[in-house]
């Protein structure tokens, strides 16, 4: 039998300028001064323009301002709206660049150096970095390998299967601290466990037959869906009677399992990350009732073409009759030269391309930007910013990703601010995010012996004027990594 299959594969192309600049628009501030540093190791056409640095750097400190206002991309009358008459001192809410916040250890650097030291292909390694770079501050992947995929593909114009992305997730897996890399608690615990379990091997320590039991009940629950739910659940004497062991077995196993860390990124509470820094990509401020911003340039590099082979080049252009090695060093330059004029016009592009996204989103979240108040959030899509810039979604995205904004209310990353919308009892369209609060704060103040189920949240909730049914409220919950309320009761 004879059959014919036909497979059509549509591959999108993207010009490399394009490629470029999507790179180094997904790039945050720090990832960004890297990358310009190793262009101009490779480039010999392009230099730092000094004086082009030392007036950005006066601009964001404060000195010969000329602040980014939102009528440099929308007209006044479009903001009137949102509008508030809110009094503070210029000075109180002027940022200065020198202002970095600590969110940590040497985490991401031990994770890459580790990532480093394995035996990859160019593609690997870069594979690993984009997995690490979505390793959250617990030490979880939180983004599907098949999105990872999706990303290698844009950044690099190079289909790679999710299987690829796979295998080099199960090397980081391998990696200190145990647990890292996984996608969820059950994952992690299964890491942690094996690897516990693998240096008592290692080590040749004597463990006795007991505590080999004990070891396998402990892998048997975390590897058993079912048993790991019981466990979670605390369903202890159905567990108990699943696995036909004694009390003191399974109290030893669960001890064992509660001895691992649910967030192996954390080793120590009062030493978490205390030398990494965020800094951030944006600065933003309440000038006396109205809503300013800036770009963070203090960390980055004003480039320009050298005169010196700007000049070399036009002499070799006047000559009419060139020999060989005159030709050479003529294509060589123009090819540098075409090289680092694409490089600027990307950087120009992505420092556009930021002003008027966060110009954008500034515009939308007004209220919220004046007071800090997150009632004041509005529900916002990737595609209302799209719709107000003109910029593609997936331009939004790489802006809100990995960028994060300082304001005089805190510190927090773009993609925070985007949320579902909900309506409420009066017809009044409000962000997720106000809807989460208020169950933060109905679980804060409940009777700790008598805890709120979602049941009981969804009715407190519906006299707050917030119809939700019982699942969102669940959903919402879990989101907060907020357990259920038999697991909040206590004595």
């Amino acid at each position: 039998m004879i059959s014919n299959s036909l497979t059509t594969k549509l591959q999108t192309k993207f010009a490399p300028a394009q490629i470029q600049f999507m790179k180094l628009l997904q790039l945050p501030l720090q990832s960004l001064d890297q990358r310009i540093k190793e262009e101009l190791e490779k480039n010999p056409v392009l230099e730092e323009d000094y004086n082009k640095q030392t007036e950005d750097l006066q601009k964001v400190s404060g000195e010969d301002s000329d602040d980014y206002n939102l009528s440099l991309y929308f007209q006044d009358d479009d903001l009137a709206d949102y509008k508030k008459s809110i009094k503070r001192n210029n000075n109180e809410n002027r940022v200065e660049a020198g202002n970095i916040f600590s969110s940590g250890s040497t985490f991401y650097e031990d994770l890459l150096s580790q990532l480093s030291m394995l035996d990859l292909s160019d593609q690997e390694k870069e594979i690993g970095k984009n997995i690490i770079g979505n390793i959250d501050e617990n030490g979880y992947l939180t983004r599907s390998t098949e999105a990872i995929a999706n990303d290698y593909f844009f950044a690099n114009n190079e289909e790679i299967s999710k299987q690829e992305v796979e295998k080099v997730l199960k090397k980081i897996q391998t990696f200190d601290p145990a647990g890292v890399g996984a996608r969820d608690l059950r994952e992690s615990l299964i890491i942690q466990l094996n690897k516990l379990i693998q240096n008592e091997i290692e080590t040749k320590q004597e463990l006795s037959p007991e505590q080999e039991k004990i070891n396998h009940i402990a892998l048997k629950i975390l590897e058993n869906h079912s048993y790991f739910e019981m466990f979670k659940n605390k369903q202890y004497p159905i567990l108990k009677q699943k696995l036909k062991i004694e009390n003191e077995c399974l109290d030893s196993a669960l001890s064992l399992i509660k001895s691992l860390n649910p967030k192996p990124a954390i080793s120590n509470s009062n030493t978490v990350f205390e030398n990494i820094y965020i800094t951030p990509d944006f600065f933003v401020w309440n000038n006396d009732g109205r809503v300013e911003f800036q770009l963070n340039k203090s960390y980055s590099h004003s480039l320009k073409i050298s005169s010196y082979y700007a000049s070399m080049l036009e002499k070799y252009r006047e000559t009419k009759k060139k020999n060989n090695s005159e030709k050479q060093a003529f294509n060589f330059i123009k090819e540098k030269m075409d090289s680092a004029n694409e490089f600027i016009s990307a950087l120009d592009k992505r420092e556009d391309t930021l002003s008027k996204v966060m110009a954008a989103i500034i515009k939308f979240q007004y209220s919220y930007f004046l007071e800090g108040d997150i009632d004041k959030r509005r529900p916002m899509r990737l595609v209302d910013i799209s719709l107000l810039t003109g910029c593609d979604v997936s331009t939004i995205s790489r802006v809100a990703s990995n960028k994060y904004a300082q304001t005089h209310f805190g510190t927090f990353l773009l993609k925070d601010l985007f949320s579902n919308a909900l309506e409420d009892s009066k017809g009044n369209i409000v962000s997720s995010d106000t809807v989460k609060s208020l169950i933060v704060e109905l679980i804060n103040n409940e009777n700790k012996q008598k805890p709120l189920t979602d049941d009981k949240i969804v009715l407190l909730l519906k006299e707050k004027g917030y119809d939700l049914a019982r699942r969102t409220v669940a959903k919402y919950r879990d989101l907060l990594n907020i357990p259920v309320a038999r697991l909040r009761k206590t004595f």
